[in-house]
């Protein structure tokens, strides 16, 4: 009994930083991405450097009410950035959304049509856009899914296809996530 009360008081201990604190929203994406506050890091961030990042969105959840996960995680990305000194023109970020994302960045009216309900994430994308980030759509996904440029919201740009614009920004120095 005492190596299991000393074992539980030693988690607890050992894990009470990492819990520290509730997440919040903001400030670069105000109201999405929440993030934790990591205040015992062992690694800095570089003042200065440039986070050139390419987001691979394709998955989305069949609940037409839901957040795209991949356009929450953008949002955390930058949120947690900025609440650590990263100026948003620190942040070079694209997202690239094919497959079954693509009804994330419908326009109102076209996934009105598709689905009988308002796209919840037109607000987010926008948010997005006006802290920089870019928007690609896979031309091939589009294709596919018969969907029409006149469909998508803004501010979206059609690419011949995700891989190829992957591939693009990969070679101007984005990781891609």
């Amino acid at each position: 009994m005492q190596i299991r009360l000393t074992s539980v008081l030693a988690l607890v201990l050992i894990s009470a930083p990492l819990c520290a604190g509730e997440p919040s929203l903001g400030p670069a994406i105000d109201g999405y991405g929440p993030t934790y506050p990591i205040n015992d890091r062992d690694v800095a961030l570089e003042e200065g450097f440039v986070h050139r990042v390419a987001f691979d969105v394709a998955a989305y959840s069949d609940d037409v009410a839901s957040l795209s996960a991949g356009l929450v995680s953008v949002a955390r990305f930058l949120n947690m950035h900025a609440r650590n000194g990263v100026a948003v023109e620190n942040m070079d970020v694209a997202i690239v959304v094919h497959g079954p994302a693509l009804k994330t960045i419908l326009n109102n009216d076209s996934y009105q049509a598709r689905y009988k309900a308002d796209n919840p994430n037109l607000e987010l994308v926008m948010k997005l856009h006006n802290a920089g980030v870019r928007f690609y759509v896979c031309g091939q996904s589009m294709a596919f899914g018969g969907i029409a440029i006149s469909e998508l919201a803004p501010p979206m740009k059609v690419a011949l296809s995700a891989m190829t614009m992957l591939t693009v920004l990969q070679s101007e120095g984005h990781a891609v996530l």
